[in-house]
């Protein structure tokens, strides 16, 4: 019989990464779990392993990616780890600015510096990153999230290009509102109606049917949107 396949997927302990992991876990995979809060009670499971690390920190990951790819053969690689960051830009420190595009952009590329590599050599591959609408459409008070998300979206499409030809699969998904703990710290929530924001249960479905794909073809991006938009400002969103 053949290895479960095991997949890396970040920000594992809450929101789109939690609902993903679970997800794989009922479907008979492995699931290497990295987030900041390391193992959580949601996902106790033989099949899954919790790192726990700061994706702020780059060289710790770096690191981290590299001692992981030593001992463990990764198949699918889901990168759901995010943090929002809404105002005007005079409002954001230099440092505020720098650790936004850490976490939302540079983390990324920094793991499939490692990754990459390895999946060259094995001849096949995916990467799936949780994108934004904010790097469809930029809003007011948006300046470091689009940015990151635009620059994750570029980073996607050049990526493809590269690896295409090496059996590495590239996908994007590019959600609208999430009813996630992504709010909590934010002044603004989706509205409180079911149709007012994408569930996390929602995005990890279409990360699955993206796996589930012919070898074969690539599914670029996939853009989800709740269907009637509502914005709560200073409410926060329903769990």
């Amino acid at each position: 019989m053949a290895e479960p396949r095991t997949v890396l997927v970040t920000g594992a302990s809450s929101g789109i990464g939690l609902a993903t992991s679970r997800l794989l876990l009922d479907q008979g995979y492995q699931v290497i779990g990295l987030s900041r809060r390391g193992r959580v009670a949601e996902l106790e499971d033989e099949s899954f392993t919790a790192l726990t690390l700061d994706l702020d920190d780059l060289e710790s990951l770096d690191s981290k990616i590299r001692e992981l790819l030593e001992s463990r053969k990764l198949d699918c690689f889901v990168h759901a780890a995010g943090q929002g960051h809404f105002g005007s830009i005079e409002q954001f420190s230099i440092a505020q600015i720098e650790a936004s595009i850490r976490i939302n952009l540079t983390s990324a590329m920094v793991i499939c510096r490692s990754l990459v590599p390895a999946f060259r050599r094995q001849r096949e591959g995916r990467l799936i990153f949780i994108g934004s609408e904010s790097a469809l459409r930029a809003g007011k008070k948006g300046t470091l999230y689009s940015a990151a998300k635009y620059g994750l979206r570029g980073f996607c499409q050049s990526l493809r290009e590269d690896c295409g030809s090496d059996g590495i699969q590239v996908s994007l998904v590019n959600p609208g509102m999430v009813r996630s703990p992504f709010f909590d710290d934010l002044s603004f929530a989706p509205g409180p109606e079911s149709a007012n924001a994408i569930e996390v249960t929602d995005v990890a479905e279409i990360v699955w049917q993206i796996m589930q794909s012919s070898h074969d073809i690539v599914i670029d991006e996939v853009n989800l949107t709740p269907r009637v938009k509502s914005i709560n400002h200073g409410r926060k969103s329903r769990s």
